[in-house]
């Protein structure tokens, strides 16, 4: 089971959100904190990353709530992930979801690949009504197909299966 660090860089982040982390399965374990890790900072000279905070530390996870000039709202790889929150951002599942996205990109998982891999973790009625829900001219990337996708892969990295 990886274990992470987990910073809210507020008090404020931290009691907001500490409360949903049981949304994250507990394959994965965290011991939460309040502050800021140690960070180190993407390409100054890429607008998606620009002024972007990423962890130093092995197994560390770091939730913010700066602004930045980066258009990035998380990154996760090497055992580590940042995760950005937003004045407009309202649903604090979908935060959660993001964390959750993040600390499977820190694992090794592909976790920008649902729709690329739906046929890999969705069971025959899901693929019927993923297929509905497309066909209706709605988007699949909603907190429902997520967490399903998550939780699958969240299964695989349980099971030891390496990345992409």
């Amino acid at each position: 089971m990886p274990h992470f660090d987990l910073f809210f860089k507020t008090e404020e982040l931290r009691r907001r959100l500490e409360p949903h982390l049981r949304l994250i399965p507990p394959f994965f374990e965290f011991t939460v904190r309040t502050g800021t890790p140690e960070v180190r900072y993407f390409d100054q000279k890429d607008p998606m990353w620009k002024g972007f905070p990423f962890p130093v530390p092995d197994r560390t996870v770091y939730v913010f709530d700066d602004a930045i000039p980066a258009r990035a709202l998380g990154g996760g790889m090497q055992n580590r992930a940042s995760i950005r929150v937003t004045r407009e951002d309202r649903d604090d599942e979908a935060l959660i979801l993001r964390i959750w996205h993040e600390i499977l990109h820190a694992v090794g998982q592909p976790a920008d690949d649902m729709a690329k891999r739906a046929g890999e973790w969705q069971n025959m009625s899901e693929r019927v009504m993923w297929a509905a829900w497309q066909s209706l001219s709605r988007p699949v990337d909603v907190p429902f197909w997520h967490r399903k996708f998550y939780e699958w892969l969240t299964e695989r990295a349980a099971a030891g299966a390496g990345g992409r």
